[in-house]
C-alpha cells in the first residue's frame, strides 16, 4: 500500500489573497445553496408558531405559499455580507494555524489531536469577528410576513443595540456558539484532512486522479488529486460526523439568539439555562436534536460544496491542493 509522504507537503502561501478570496468564494456559493433549508431550520429549532407542527416539506410549501418564494432566501442578503469574510477568515486562518503547527511541532504536527486544534482556532477566530451579522441575519430569518420587527439590516442593528444599549446585544449566545465551534470546527477540518489523505493515499478509482504539480521527489513519488467527486464526498462525510456531535449546542445558540423575540423565553437565562429548558420542555429528540434530519440533508451539500469550492479556488489560483503519494 503507498503512503503519503507528509515532508513534501508544504505550505503555499499561507493569508495571502488567493486563500482568502478562496475560502470566500467557497463560504458564499455553500450558504447561498442550503439558505431555504437555513430559514426552516431556524424556524423549527426556535418553535415558530407559525411553522410549529409542519413537517419539513410542508414548511417549505407554507413559506412558499405565504410568503412567496424569496421568502425562502429571507436574512441571506446580512448571510452574505457575513459569510464571505467568516469563511475567507476561517479557511485563511486554517491554514496559517496549520503552518504554524507544523514548524513547531514538526513530524509530530500531523495528529489528531493537533489537527483538531488548529481547526478549532481558526473556527473561533472567524466567529468572533463576525458573530454579529449572524445575529442579525438570524433575526431576520426568523421574521413571519405581516409581523415584521426590523425593515432590513441598518433597522435590526439599530433595534438590536438598543435592547442594552451596549454592543452585548450583538454577542448574546456567542459564549455557547464558541462552545460549538471548538468540536465543529476542529472535527470538520480534521476529518476533512484525514479522510482527503486516506482516500488520497489508497488513489481510488473515480475519486482521485494524477495531478501535475511537480517536485524534486517527483521520481520516487506520484501526485494524487481528488476528483469533484472526491472532494464533494469527503466534505459530505466530515459534514455529517461534525454536525451530529454538535447539534444540540446549535439548537440551545438559537435559542439564546433569538430569546428576544421568542415570548416565551427568558432573556436572562444563559447557556446552562437554556440547555435545562430547552430539554425539559421538549427532550432530547424533539428539543436538543429537533431539526437534525433537516440539518443531515442541508450538511451534506454545504461541507461538500464548501471543501469543493475552496479546493477547486485554490487550484484555480495555483496553490497545492493534492499528495505527494510514494510509489509502492
Amino acid at each position: 500500500m503507498a503512503s503519503t509522504d507528509n515532508q513534501n507537503s508544504s505550505v503555499f502561501k499561507h493569508f495571502n489573497w488567493k486563500t482568502f478570496v478562496s475560502g470566500g468564494i467557497a463560504g458564499s456559493v455553500a450558504k447561498t445553496l442550503v439558505a431555504p433549508i437555513d430559514r426552516v431550520k431556524i424556524l423549527k429549532q426556535v418553535h415558530s408558531r407559525h411553522y410549529d407542527g409542519f413537517g419539513i416539506f410542508e414548511s417549505f410549501y407554507r413559506i412558499y405559499q405565504i410568503e412567496g418564494f424569496l421568502a425562502l432566501y429571507k436574512g441571506n442578503g446580512a448571510q452574505m455580507i457575513r459569510i464571505f469574510p467568516y469563511a475567507a477568515l476561517q479557511f485563511t486562518s486554517y491554514e496559517t494555524f496549520k503552518s504554524l503547527n507544523k514548524r513547531i511541532f514538526k513530524e509530530k504536527s500531523g495528529n489528531v489531536v493537533n489537527s483538531l486544534a488548529c481547526g478549532s482556532l481558526a473556527g473561533i477566530t472567524a466567529v468572533s469577528f463576525t458573530y454579529p451579522l449572524d445575529v442579525i441575519r438570524s433575526r431576520l430569518a426568523f421574521q413571519f410576513k405581516g409581523e415584521h420587527v426590523y425593515k432590513g439590516i441598518v433597522d435590526a442593528v439599530i433595534k438590536i443595540y438598543s435592547e442594552s444599549k451596549s454592543i452585548k446585544s450583538y454577542y448574546r449566545g456567542y459564549l455557547i456558539t464558541v462552545m460549538g465551534m471548538v468540536p465543529y470546527a476542529g472535527i470538520s477540518f480534521s476529518s476533512f484532512e484525514h479522510i482527503k489523505k486516506f482516500v488520497l493515499k489508497n488513489h481510488y478509482k473515480y475519486l482521485t486522479h494524477l495531478g501535475s504539480h511537480k517536485s524534486s521527489t517527483s521520481e520516487t513519488h506520484i501526485y494524487y488529486e481528488l476528483t469533484v467527486v472526491g472532494k464533494l464526498l469527503c466534505g459530505a462525510l466530515t459534514g455529517i460526523v461534525a454536525q451530529t456531535i454538535t447539534y444540540p449546542l446549535d439548537v440551545v445558540r438559537r435559542h439564546m439568539q433569538l430569546s428576544g423575540m421568542i415570548s416565551e423565553a427568558n432573556t436572562k437565562m444563559g447557556i446552562i439555562d437554556t440547555f435545562g429548558y430547552v430539554y425539559s420542555k421538549y427532550g432530547v429528540v424533539k428539543g436538543l436534536y429537533r431539526g437534525i434530519t433537516l440539518n443531515y440533508i442541508r450538511a451534506v451539500p454545504m461541507v461538500s460544496t464548501s471543501f469543493c469550492f475552496y479546493e477547486l479556488s485554490k487550484k484555480f489560483f495555483g496553490l497545492k491542493t493534492g499528495e505527494f503519494v510514494k510509489i509502492s
